[in-house]
């Protein structure tokens, strides 16, 4: 039987790329930009969309992919088989589903539930042990440490509307890309079949493309679906999900990843690499980018272009003297391992190498190598951005060599104020004697099977580490 045509809308700064992807893996784009529309010659379909693909507002190394359960997922395994050097996250409850709960405790102004497996927290303040109720999910928790968050009530999603039940008064919204006023004060007026009843109604971006008629008929369907849903549930099992909802993923891009998506989008439009990474994480050469890519365009070499923007960009590094760096856990952690200062910077071809230098001021012991931390340690990081690998070098205060602790991670990524890379978690140090061990593995085969890496990211963290562990 063949599988229904999936609709998807598309936003951001990698939107070319995507969109081609998408094109290439058959989905059909709906409410396209007008420039996507015009550089992939596609008709301005207002469909409603089953899955959204944007840059995440908060963070734009994130792309976030949200859409109905079962539409939605299949389009973020055809992005994995496309990225397969970045973290996914995905959360473990659909948005909007209806959820009937056990609640476990009460914890100050919520109250602790079990939700089909998954601890999560209920909104509500007269809840009692062990008491079963019905309830939607109003925020999924798709970074690890984000607790799932309900709210009491039924809920339903369809491609127009969401509709819910009151917690009080209800309750009429319009999303905010709904900007024509007479369309909004249209749909108001439409909610009213739902208030009436004691509903809440939230008016999706979609609504505005549809009819008065169509509407009307879509808000009536969820009404009724919503009733015969909130019936299931209150008669029903704890744990079970009574309605569907959205299934809401987080993919965190490598710049391998980025250098990928750069190629696909030179098969539509002329672009130099390193295009997403600067739009994602340089901002301040945007500009530099795109008149770049007019030139390309013109006939000058990619690769001088390149090798250019590099030197331009390193200048802006010999200026600041201080490095950060940022070191993005599979957890979504991120962690600053501190300022360090800048020794030396040099390009070899489009890759920029970076020595780095950090005092320690501070007594401790070393994670992973297990030797001590004392005033006065200098540690030395060697940075290749196109390697897999940071190799860190301790010494003592008067030259001793301490160890050598090599991180397994994607190739860093420049920003404004220094360089980012993924964790892998698996490792390898090194003594002052030469020999060498992996550590961590047991923590790369967790995330693994967590599905946070792909197997292809897999192989190749396990393939580097086995590779130093080797040499001499």
């Amino acid at each position: 039987m063949q599988q229904s045509l999936i609709r998807v809308r598309i936003r951001g700064i990698y939107a070319t790329a995507l969109t081609k992807i998408a094109l290439d893996e058959g989905f059909q784009i709906v409410q396209p930009s007008r420039i996507i529309a015009e550089r992939f010659k596609l008709p301005d379909l207002k469909l409603p969309a089953d899955v959204t693909i944007k840059t995440n507002d908060r963070d734009p190394n994130e792309v976030l992919v949200i859409g109905y359960e079962g539409k939605a997922d299949r389009v973020l395994s055809a992005l994995q088989r496309h990225l397969k050097y970045s973290f996914y996250w995905v959360s473990p409850l659909a948005l909007h589903s209806t959820i009937k709960v056990l609640v476990i405790r009460r914890d100050e102004n919520t109250c602790i539930v079990d939700a089909g497996g998954i601890e999560a927290e209920l909104l509500a303040t007269n809840c009692r042990e062990n008491e079963q109720l019905v309830a939607s999910v109003v925020r999924p928790g798709v970074k690890p440490y984000e607790k799932p968050r309900l709210v009491p009530g039924a809920r339903i999603i369809g491609d127009y509307a969401i509709v819910y039940e009151a917690a009080e008064k209800p309750r009429v919204t319009v999303s905010e890309h709904v900007r024509n006023t007479a369309k909004k004060a249209e749909l108001v007026a439409l909610a009213s079949i739902a208030t009436s009843k004691g509903l809440s109604v939230h008016w999706r971006s979609s609504s505005q493309f549809a009819d008065e008629e169509t509407l009307r008929k879509h808000l009536e369907e969820l009404i009724r679906s919503l009733e015969r849903i909130k019936h299931e549930a209150e008669h029903g099992d704890a744990g079970k999900q009574y309605s569907k909802g959205e299934l809401v993923a987080l993919a965190r891009l490598s710049s391998v990843d980025k250098e990928y998506l750069d190629r696909v989008r030179d098969e539509v439009t002329p672009t130099i690499r390193l295009h997403h990474s600067v739009k994602s994480n340089l901002p301040s050469f945007s500009a530099i980018v795109d008149y770049a890519e007019k030139l390309k365009q013109r006939g000058v070499s990619e690769d001088a272009l390149v090798e250019a923007l590099t030197d331009t960009i390193m200048e802006h590094y010999r200026q600041k003297h201080r490095i950060k760096i940022l070191h993005i856990k599979p957890s979504a952690e991120i962690i600053e391992l501190g300022n360090a200062r800048l020794k030396n910077i040099y390009r070899d071809r489009d890759s920029i190498i970076m020595i780095l230098e950090r005092i320690i001021h501070s007594k401790g012991v070393y994670d992973g190598l297990n030797i001590e931390k004392e005033p006065g340690d200098r540690i030395i990081t060697e940075i290749n951005t196109k390697e897999w690998v940071i190799r860190h070098t301790y010494y003592s205060a008067n030259g001793e060599l301490k160890g050598v602790y090599i991180n397994i991670n994607t190739p860093p990524e420049l920003t404004e104020e220094g360089i980012m890379y993924l964790d892998l978690e698996i490792d390898v140090i090194k003594n002052p004697q030469g020999e060498t061990q992996i550590i961590d593995q047991d923590l790369l085969d967790q995330i693994f099977r967590k599905g946070i890496i792909t197997a292809a990211m897999y192989e190749k963290a396990l393939e580097e580490a086995k590779r130093l562990a080797s040499q001499k």
